[in-house]
């Protein structure tokens, strides 16, 4: 009977063990369906995250663009704004140039050593009007040399102010509050 006892105590712990796994089998499903239904909850919480990530990108990317076109145009017009200073700049040097030019021939004419050589005036009042038309010449080369100087300012000025409201937008974009009416000046 002993045999009987052991091969029944085998089968019924057999049966509890197969019960216990059933059990757990069952609690481990209902365990599944919440784990299921907590990462349905998850994916779709990182689905719109991901949403609106790519929302944020194509918005930067805009922003970037009219960034990008802004900085395109601004350049274009330092660009020839730089051209047009170097062209004044080269006409000054012309008019100096042709001051000096006149001064030199003031001077060989009014020596007294080479104006007699050189004379190409037939009288004194020949040679005061001559020299009047200079002078008058000298005095509409200054005038146009300063106001030449004064568009070169004014000019800069514009320039420096343009300046300054790139690098106040270029604070502002790195601070996060950038606004293309900023650049503008509006």
């Amino acid at each position: 009977m002993d045999d009987i006892t052991e091969k029944q105590v085998k089968d019924q712990l057999n049966q509890a063990k197969q019960l216990s796994l059933e059990e757990q089998n069952l609690i481990d499903t209902e365990t599944n369906d919440e784990e299921d239904k907590q990462s349905l909850q998850s994916l779709e919480k990182i689905q719109e995250i991901f949403a609106k990530t790519e929302t944020m990108k194509e918005l930067a990317k805009e922003k970037n663009k009219e960034l990008e076109e802004q900085f395109k145009d601004l350049k274009h017009k330092l660009n020839s704004s730089s051209e047009y200073l170097q062209r004044i700049k080269n006409n000054i040097e012309n008019i100096k140039f042709s001051y000096q030019k006149n001064i030199i021939d003031l001077h060989k004419h009014l020596d007294p050593a080479t104006a007699a050589e050189n004379s190409q005036f037939e009288s004194q009042d020949a040679m005061k009007s001559y020299i009047e038309d200079i002078r008058k010449k000298i005095e509409d080369l200054q005038t146009r040399s300063t106001a030449q100087e004064e568009e070169k300012r004014n000019q800069a000025d514009s320039y420096e102010k343009a300046f300054d409201r790139i690098v106040s937008s270029l604070q502002d974009i790195e601070k996060g509050a950038y606004s293309s009416k900023n650049l503008l000046g509006e």
